[in-house]
């Protein structure tokens, strides 16, 4: 089955690290899918409310002019280097949105109506996480409404492989694991490591919780010789799985992402998957909730 991925590409689409990250890690490409995806970007002077296009002419004038002047150039330069990287013209396709909900929200929206099988974002990742939290409906949606996988690629390097998948037991590490199993069933470049980061030594679950994780990661196809486990303690998971991840140089980090919700924005920012956000350099961060 082919696997199909939405790109997020901005106007400068010479450092798109999701289109790179994408190609360097991809090696069966003819069974990979691409949609482009650029969102005209909002004018710093706009409210985060939705725009409503018609009783805001202003609005209407800058996506156009910015779409025929940045976004338009940009798809078709990022579409011929990815036909000189060796894609064809079947397997990549382009759409614009004209941000009406906001950066974060269209991507959402494109991503969730799509059924893509992940959203890959490049350097701009973070700018767009920091968004959905400090805005009270894009928090909403980050904490209660992601129904898919997200990629975030920083600054990742092409001679990385293979994918470290954090799992802790919850069932965002489950579907994680699936994940990865899915996405990685024509890749036999890529092996898989299960890491397991306990807060003493006792680790007393961890044999059950690498059952459960195996067994999403086998029932993909994945063979046993492509699967290895880890287990290490620390009482900071985060840094750990980012000193994991440069020491063993993984082209990926793959973790759950837990719906509960925190009442303030110091603990969202304490978040184990935020911390690897804002410390990960390299590689990419997989997410699922």
């Amino acid at each position: 089955m082919d696997k199909h991925l939405l790109v997020a590409v901005s106007d400068d689409f010479h450092t798109s690290q999701s289109l790179r990250f994408v190609h360097h890690f991809f090696t069966n490409r003819e069974s990979l899918k691409l949609t482009l995806f650029y969102v005209v970007p909002r004018k710093p002077d706009w409210r985060l409310d939705p725009i409503n296009l018609e009783a805001n002419p202003e609005a209407l004038v800058h996506i156009e002019e910015d779409k025929a002047a940045h976004g338009v150039p940009a798809m078709e330069n990022a579409k011929q280097w990815l036909a000189s990287m060796g894609f064809s013209k079947e397997q990549v396709s382009v759409k614009f949105s004209h941000g009406k909900l906001g950066t974060v929200k269209e991507i959402i929206k494109e991503s969730e109506e799509g059924l893509y099988d992940a959203a890959v974002l490049g350097r701009r990742g973070l700018s767009w996480f920091e968004e959905m939290v400090t805005d009270s409906v894009s928090h909403r949606i980050l904490w209660e409404q992601l129904s898919f996988p997200i990629w975030i690629c920083r600054n990742p390097e092409k001679d990385r492989k293979n994918v470290l998948v954090c799992v802790d037991g919850s069932e965002e590490c489950m579907r994680v694991a699936d994940h990865v199993g899915y996405m990685l069933q024509r890749e036999p470049g890529h092996d898989i490591t299960l890491l397991h980061v306990c807060g003493d030594d006792r680790c007393i679950d961890a044999e059950e919780i690498f059952g459960r994780a195996l067994a999403e990661i086998k029932a993909n196809g994945i063979p046993d010789e492509r699967i290895s486990i880890k287990v290490m303690t620390s009482s900071n998971p985060a840094r750990t799985i980012l000193h994991e991840a440069q020491a063993n140089r993984y082209a990926a980090v793959a973790i759950g992402r837990t719906s509960h919700k925190p009442s303030t924005l110091n603990h969202i920012f304490a978040t184990t998957s935020l911390k690897i956000l804002r410390g990960i350099e390299g590689a990419a961060l997989w997410l699922c909730k």
